[in-house]
């Protein structure tokens, strides 16, 4: 078996009993956080496969509004997530759902939500608090935020991309892996890619020039 990280061999920091429904829970919300791009007023969580049997015994319900909030994995906070989720005014609900045979079943769909914006991310738990966010708004996506990522959602038109790579260049950010997603009904894509060295904020804001860039977003977890 190879490994790829140290985190595959002793798991991650975490503040919990278990990595995938603790530890990895909490890393799916917290990314799905990041990718809303701020503190969504209210949540509807559907817990898939073994989420759904044991999330309150394991600690999954607290550990997603823990990440929901914008805690990771480590932070001592996640144990009164319910406390602060109240104290805030975040609406919350959890429910059973069936995503599908194939779906890994540590799974979850978090749908977030503030005024006229909604964002749907699903994202898999696949072992020692390693994730996999699986979907973005119907669009494939299969990133964990391990290294530098950046993920982009722009309409789908000739150019995009070229910009995207001419910027990352620029700002002489090397190109591990790249994936495009596309929805040909909706014109729009998912762009992700992961960079060999740190992803800045100027980065963000050089993309943002372009008209057919609809939010850019760093995930470094």
């Amino acid at each position: 078996m190879k490994y790829t990280s140290i985190f595959d061999v002793i798991g991650h920091i975490m503040v919990g009993p278990s990595s995938s429904h603790t530890a990895g829970a909490c890393q799916i919300a917290y990314v799905a956080r990041l990718l809303f791009g701020k503190k969504p007023k209210e949540v509807k969580i559907g817990l898939h496969g073994s989420f759904a049997e044991t999330y309150r015994g394991h600690g999954t319900d607290i550990a997603l509004l823990g990440g929901l909030l914008g805690f990771t994995p480590e932070d001592e906070r996640i144990k009164d997530a319910f406390a602060i989720a109240k104290k805030e005014g975040l609406i919350y609900t959890f429910e059973a759902v069936d995503l599908g045979a194939e779906y890994h079943p540590n799974s979850v769909s978090i749908e977030m939500i503030d005024k006229s914006d909604k964002m749907i991310v699903i994202g898999s738990s696949i072992g020692g608090g390693n994730i996999e966010i699986i979907e973005v708004n119907g669009l494939e996506a299969g990133f964990g935020g391990e290294p530098n990522t950046l993920v982009i959602l722009n309409q789908d038109k000739i150019g995009a991309l070229v910009n995207i790579t001419n910027t990352l260049s620029k700002y002489k950010l090397n190109i591990g892996s790249m994936k495009v997603s596309r929805d040909l009904k909706k014109k729009i894509a998912l762009t992700w890619l992961e960079a060999d060295s740190e992803i800045s904020n100027e980065v963000v804001e050089a993309l943002k020039i372009y008209p057919e860039i609809i939010w850019v977003r760093i995930i470094n977890v």
